[in-house]
């Protein structure tokens, strides 16, 4: 059963790329699978341009495919390829697909249309017994 997690942060949907970003860099170095699900063709643009520069001293491997195939890939399509490892869904809905993935993982940023459709997944997903956990970045710790 995919794991869920949900990540609520301070700030907007760049701060939520640049969270993606992490993310996935620390899944890269864990030699896992990573498929971050945009929702559109100019995100998905935006997104490549950020991991290339996100950090001087990291470099991450990968491509913006139509099919997803790389080990890192991003992609705005309802083709999930062949990925099922982590999926970091940057979509403003979850793609159909999502249960294929062993974690998904959901970015909750400060716009109140974001907050209210994620609680309502949040609901959905623990009502059908989904694993889930809860990380709350947007506190100072």
């Amino acid at each position: 059963m995919t794991h869920i997690n949900f990540y609520k942060l301070s700030g907007n949907f760049d701060a939520a790329l640049a969270l993606a970003c992490r993310l996935t860099e620390k899944a890269y170095q864990q030699s896992l699978h990573v498929l971050l699900h945009t929702p559109d063709e100019a995100t998905s643009r935006q997104l490549d341009e950020l991991l290339w520069s996100f950090k001087a001293s990291s470099f991450l491997p990968h491509a913006v495919e139509s099919v997803p195939t790389s080990t890192i890939a991003i992609s705005h399509t309802d083709d999930p390829g062949e990925h099922h490892g982590i999926l970091i869904n940057l979509s403003r809905g979850a793609p159909g697909w999502f249960s294929r993935f062993e974690k998904a993982i959901e970015i909750v940023y400060d716009d109140q249309q974001v907050i209210d459709e994620k609680r309502e997944r949040w609901s959905f997903l623990k009502s059908r017994g989904y694993p889930m956990q809860y990380h709350d970045l947007s506190k100072p710790e």
